[in-house]
């Protein structure tokens, strides 16, 4: 089941410690980074009448989204180096995360970023349309069923029935809608990892390898969906245990005085376990991930190895024939 995952662990042997703490360095500096921005941002809203501070909140927040774009993309997709790195037992050092900014490579990973985040915001416009029209197709008619089932008296269990299936359903139907963006979201980072493999290559045909390393490289896409799936599930079981047992140890403390404080200290404990084995669940999820783009990628490239082998052992074969026979070659 967690076949990927243990493939990154195995490949990345003796980098984890160095691309995790990287990973968490990288992304403490992007946090500090937005926070240092929307202060910046926020400085000119203390001098503004009311009116006016609602009206720079459009303009601050195209800020936050054109800095989003043109800095931490490109410093996001450098962490993306340090798994591709320590998953070909590639030595690294943290500048690396830095690599997009350098001349030539700028201008590419931002046309990438452009065109994969329009993509996704337009999926997500027409897709969210049709999942609203299927919300509507399904609880429209069995509301209006549930109404002529109404009689004069109470909720019968006809009703009631309706009501349980009617839930349900919403609920199927909500928990299917989010696969397309799981598949989506992986295909984002397909291609960003092309990007890393191969940045020189036309965008067009980063696009079509990472299409085909995952749906046509043959690679265990269920398996790794259900396996990071049920990695995600670890930190929530973790933060709802520990929660349980902070709020049954306050209470067999002594003083009420005691058991507010005691009961602080245990739920912060709680949320920084429960951080810590967030961060190392995603840590492995991407790898898993990183994993998933080699093995489906090398598989591409042996099967392109050998369709192109194959002609060139028929035409030796084909050569060697002629030069066997009255030296003539025919046209």
């Amino acid at each position: 089941m967690f076949e990927y995952q243990s493939a990154y662990k195995q490949n990345a042997s003796g980098l984890h410690g160095k691309t995790f703490w990287f990973t968490v360095l990288t992304f403490i500096l992007i946090y500090a980074a937005f926070l240092a921005v929307a202060i910046v941002l926020m400085i000119p809203a203390a001098f503004f009448d009311s009116g006016w501070v609602v009206l720079w909140i459009f303009p601050m927040f195209l800020i936050m989204i054109l800095f989003s774009i043109f800095a931490v993309y490109p410093v996001g997709i450098g962490v993306l180096r340090f798994f591709a790195s320590a998953y070909r037992q590639k030595d690294y050092t943290y500048k690396e995360v830095f690599t997009a900014f350098k001349k030539g490579n700028y201008s590419k990973i931002i046309k990438l970023s452009l065109i994969v985040l329009l993509t996704y915001i337009i999926f997500s416009f027409v897709y969210g349309f049709l999942i609203q029209f299927l919300f509507m197709a399904i609880n429209m008619p069995l509301i209006a069923l549930g109404e002529s089932m109404a009689g004069g008296g109470g909720i019968s269990g006809g009703q009631i029935g309706l009501i349980i299936g009617l839930v349900l359903l919403n609920l199927l139907v909500i928990v299917i809608s989010y696969i397309p963006y799981i598949l989506i979201g992986i295909y984002m980072f397909l291609i960003f990892m092309v990007y890393i493999d191969q940045p020189v290559i036309p965008t067009l045909d980063k696009l079509k390898i990472a299409w085909d390393v995952m749906f046509r490289a043959g690679g265990g896409l269920i398996r790794l969906i259900i396996s990071n799936f049920l990695l995600l599930l670890i930190p929530s079981v973790l933060y709802i245990v520990l929660i349980s047992a902070a709020v049954g140890i306050s209470f067999m403390a002594g003083t009420s005085e005691s058991l507010g404080i005691l009961l602080i200290i245990l739920t912060v404990v709680a949320f920084l376990l429960t951080i810590a084995a967030f961060c190392y669940v995603m840590y492995y999820m991407t790898g898993s991930l990183t994993a998933y783009y080699f093995k489906c990628r090398d598989e591409l490239d042996r099967r392109y190895s050998e369709q192109h082998a194959r002609p060139a052992e028929e035409n030796h074969h084909e050569m060697t024939a002629q030069d066997e026979n009255d030296g003539l070659r025919p046209l």
